[in-house]
């Protein structure tokens, strides 16, 4: 029996309240011993110096398209995932996610994928399923059943909750959020929202989803708070969200470090009012991708892409810094990336949020303790979605990622969105050597996790 020893480092584990000199042995990808004694082993890491914390958790981020004719993961943002730390992830955010989920279920636990990954039932892909292509389109009463049905099938098969992009589909009546989400209540899911609206709107479209919470009893998360309220409304939201908190519901928030979302040009955040509702003009938006990549938009550019290239990827630098700082500074938001990649083009969110949070809020700013940092990207979502990960427990999962803290940061631009961060030394998944030296040693560790 092979057995991997790591010694020397300084644990960090939020769930068992450790941060302490500790060795910890692996066998059979799962931790089971735990000691204040070096430990021998078949392979020993020397982790002097380093911290040793559970593999990070990103609960929303979008994955890699699975391509079925060449049998092949379009692999981009699965890659940059593990080079920051990130051993598990919940996709299928926004409501958006794969067109056959069995399929690509199938694939990933067959060719295997760089990090553990599971998943929520994106409510777009239900309406794609029941042919409903407009948007602003309301559904029938007999699709949204079959919708229903269609996800409960899908969290049968063990996915995590519903995910919706209330603000990309206008169309999405309270009767169709509601139907839908009632999928989850048997197994009390959890369901996952970009909300209606944000800026001046962001309460009432708070309101919307905290109401399903109220009138299902099921867990609720809103998704990347930064974005939707990180415009002069983050402490009345946190302060909404909070009341609720304390009368019973579920809710729980992420948020990204960065002060500028990621969206794709033809989505419904452009349209008509955006430029007014930010208070920006049009050279606030970035083009990420394509043959404008890097530049400003102008009104002419800005038509061009979403008349004939509605998926170019844009980001938005329209954010407050302070009022997201007020974000991550909260106990129960956690981080999440929102991460979102075309062959490596994108947000750099999706390369650096972990190493940037530690970098940024624990290191420069020092908003936040390294404890407190780690407790975000760990503890907190593998609570939340009933994860046996996010901590190094003996009998958990051996996802642990090993770093320098006085090393790391990240180092992905606007310009360079995808590149690897600095002082992540080693990344364990499932017990074996995923990362070494900032270099990927194997890629095809993760597997499907289900709930």
């Amino acid at each position: 029996m092979s057995r991997l020893v790591i010694n020397g480092g300084h644990l960090i584990d939020p769930a068992n309240k450790l941060s302490s000199k500790l060795n910890i042995a692996i066998e059979k990808g799962k931790i089971v011993e735990i000691s204040n004694k070096i430990l021998q082993g078949d392979k020993v890491i020397n982790a002097k110096d380093m911290i040793v914390s559970p593999g990070f958790i990103d609960c929303h981020m979008h994955e890699d398209s699975y391509n079925a004719m060449e049998d092949k993961f379009e692999i981009s943002i699965f890659e940059c995932m593990l080079k920051m730390g990130v051993t598990t992830a919940i996709g299928g955010n926004c409501g958006s996610g794969p067109s056959n989920i069995p399929q690509y279920i199938e694939a990933v636990e067959r060719i295997g994928i760089p990090i553990n990954l599971g998943l929520l039932v994106p409510h777009n892909t239900l309406r794609r399923l029941e042919g409903i292509d407009n948007k602003y389109e309301p559904a029938s009463k007999e699709k949204i059943k079959n919708m229903r049905k269609k996800a409960e099938e899908y969290l049968d098969m063990g996915l995590f909750g519903i995910s919706f992009g209330i603000r990309y589909i206008p169309g999405l009546t309270k009767n169709e959020l509601i139907e839908i989400s009632s999928a989850c209540i048997k197994d009390n899911k959890i369901i996952a929202a970009h909300i209606r609206d944000d800026a001046s709107n962001v309460i009432p479209a708070t309101m919307e989803f905290i109401q399903i919470g109220q009138e299902l009893n099921v867990p609720l998360q809103i998704s990347h708070i930064g974005s939707m309220a990180a415009y002069g409304q983050m402490d009345e939201f946190l302060s909404l969200v909070d009341y609720y908190r304390i009368k019973g519901i579920d809710i729980s928030m992420d948020c990204y470090p960065y002060n500028a979302f990621s969206t794709g040009i033809g989505e419904t955040t452009y349209d008509d009012g955006f430029l007014e509702r930010y208070n920006i003009d049009y050279n606030s938006i970035e083009i990420a991708e394509g043959k404008y990549k890097g530049q400003r938009c102008t009104e002419e550019i800005f038509k061009e892409l979403r008349n004939k290239a509605p998926e170019t990827i844009t980001i938005g630098h329209v954010m407050q810094e302070i009022e997201v700082d007020k974000a991550i500074n909260h106990p129960e938001v956690f981080v999440a990336s929102d991460g979102l990649m075309n062959n490596y083009q994108g947000h750099p969110r999706a390369a650096g949020t972990f190493p940037r949070l530690i970098s940024k809020y624990v290191k420069e700013k020092k908003l936040i303790s390294l404890y407190q940092a780690i407790e975000k990207i760990t503890y907190l979502p593998a609570k939340k979605f009933g994860l046996n990960k996010g901590t190094l427990s003996v009998g958990a999962d051996a996802d642990i990622v090993i770093f320098d803290f006085n090393e790391i940061k990240d180092n992905a631009t606007f310009a360079k969105p995808s590149l690897s961060p600095s002082g992540i030394k080693w990344v364990l998944i499932n017990g074996e050597i995923a990362v070494e030296d900032s270099k990927i040693k194997k890629s095809n560790l993760g597997s499907f996790i289900k709930k």
